[in-house]
């Protein structure tokens, strides 16, 4: 990193002030002391390398109200050169940033700041497909699997504006969800929305110059808009900034993020601090690291350096997301799910994804959560050997519905203890019945519990949704096309 050491001439320069002194009396007496207390506070970081007194003595030369620009600008840059070597990056960032715009006319120390800010970063590359999906795993540094999630990102037009879109949905502490939309020529971010269980969703319309964003609650109802200085991009975001970063060891650059829940704009920095070779879920390959300093926290993310400039690895608060599977899918289409352990598939919607639960204590039953990407409702499908049913009387549709029902019951405080009976049907030749248990709430959004119920020779199969009511039109018939695909000779 190039930073600048200049001591001073300090007899020539005293001799100076006491002439300016003479001749004009009380205004430059602030600037003979000042000037003492940049001489001590150079002393202390270049001759014996103190930094936090160093740090502390340009701070309170910079609290001064009566500074002139040279000293104001000179304090700034070296304060900023102490918060490099401190490792605080952000600080060192914004200070700088700041000489420049207060003090344009003291040349020296604008250039010398001007060569440690960030580059000047406009994303002009596309390095991810149409229809791209990465899959992760959530892991502590223990090892253990504690969650999961998956991202896709395809082309989508809004109004005749051609943008991207990218969906992500966590499987993580809960359920989560977020997507972001941009523009395909400028990556200009246009719209955000983040889900999460317990707060509901934000909505996020960003305006067309970056400067502005309208954020709308639907648990509280409220709306707030916000205004930023300088162009600001959405926190989902993010990752395809990274992305689009000129691979340069040591390259760095600086942009407003927005987390639209918060309703915070931070000025993040980001910066290439390593480039090897890693081994991945897609093999060894040379990949970038960066780094992301957020003033309180610094998190990482490992991308791969090829066209396709793959995030593999992510690193945030003792957590891992480590890639797992790169695809690419037919949003308009199906995809299947198999489980060969127990020899069945099903068939779901491509924009969704089948995560199956691991970690399971034995192979008697097997569990497949399918995920919606915007959270509109909550769905599962399972099977479980007949051999290890526990109760006396032989198993039967009947004993399946009443073993079901106080699952519910434990589960679900809500809804209502006893089932309803929709109606009885037949899937793959095995007779089954479905159940609805209906939510104690009558508002729009409380959540009713579709259960369907398949008894064959040697399994069960249990097909579960939580659908609030006012998403029951849209969601129930996608499902039900689920559960009718149940094939049981994969």
């Amino acid at each position: 990193m190039k930073t600048t050491h200049m001591f001073r001439l300090t007899g020539a320069a005293a001799g100076f002030c006491i002439f300016a002194n003479a001749l004009f009396a009380q205004e430059a007496a602030p600037s003979i002391s000042l000037s003492d207390a940049l001489e001590r506070a150079i002393y202390l970081h270049e001759g014996e390398a103190r930094l936090p007194e160093a740090e502390q003595a340009f701070r309170g030369i910079l609290e001064e109200s009566s500074l002139i620009d040279s000293i104001a600008a000179e304090a700034s840059y070296r304060l900023a050169v102490v918060y490099i070597e401190q490792g605080k990056q952000a600080l060192a960032m914004s200070l700088l940033s700041d000489l420049v715009k207060k003090y344009p006319d003291e040349e020296l120390w604008v250039t010398e700041a001007t060569a440690l800010l960030p580059q000047e970063f406009v994303p002009e590359i596309t390095p991810w497909e149409d229809g791209e999906r990465l899959y992760y795993d959530w892991v502590l540094p223990t090892g253990n699997v504690v969650g999961h999630s998956f991202a896709t990102i395809y082309s989508y037009d809004w109004e005749g504006r051609q943008l991207w879109r990218k969906e992500t949905r966590y499987l993580l502490n809960g359920n989560r969800a977020t997507a972001v939309e941009f523009d395909k020529d400028t990556f200009n971010t246009a719209y955000g929305w983040m889900y999460f269980d317990e707060m509901g969703n934000c909505r996020a319309w960003y305006g067309e110059d970056g400067l502005s964003v309208k954020v709308e609650y639907s648990k509280s109802g409220a709306s707030r808009e916000f205004e930023f200085n300088e162009r600001a991009y959405d926190n989902e975001q993010a990752a395809e900034l990274m992305r689009q970063m000129p691979i340069e060891l040591g390259y760095r650059m600086t942009k407003k993020i927005f987390v639209s829940f918060s309703g915070m704009p931070i000025d993040i920095s980001f910066e290439i601090v390593k480039i090897e070779e890693v081994d991945t879920a897609i093999g060894r390959i040379e990949c970038y690291e960066v780094e992301i300093d957020m003033h309180v926290q610094k998190q990482t993310v490992v991308i791969t350096t090829d066209e396709r400039r793959i995030p593999v690895l992510y690193r945030a608060g003792g957590v891992e997301g480590r890639l797992t599977k790169v695809e690419t899918v037919d949003l308009d289409g199906f995809s299947t799910y198999e489980n060969e352990e127990h020899g069945f598939e099903v068939e779901y919607p491509a924009s969704w994804s089948a995560i199956r639960q691991e970690n399971r204590s034995d192979a008697s039953d097997q569990i497949v959560w399918l995920a919606e990407p915007m959270v509109r409702g909550k769905y599962m499908a399972a099977s479980e050997l007949n051999s290890d049913w526990r109760r006396e009387d032989p198993i039967s549709l009947e004993g399946l519905v009443e073993e079901m029902s106080k699952q519910i019951s434990r589960q679900f405080k809500n809804v209502e203890s006893e089932a309803r009976l929709v109606r009885a049907l037949s899937v793959d030749g095995k007779q089954g019945q479905s159940y609805v248990f209906d939510a104690k709430d009558s508002s729009e959004n409380a959540d009713d519990v579709y259960v369907y119920i398949f008894l064959g020779e040697e399994k069960h199969y249990f097909f579960q949704a939580v659908i609030a009511k006012s998403d029951k039109e849209d969601m129930l018939p996608i499902f039900e096309k689920i559960v009718m695909s149940l094939n049981t000779n994969a």
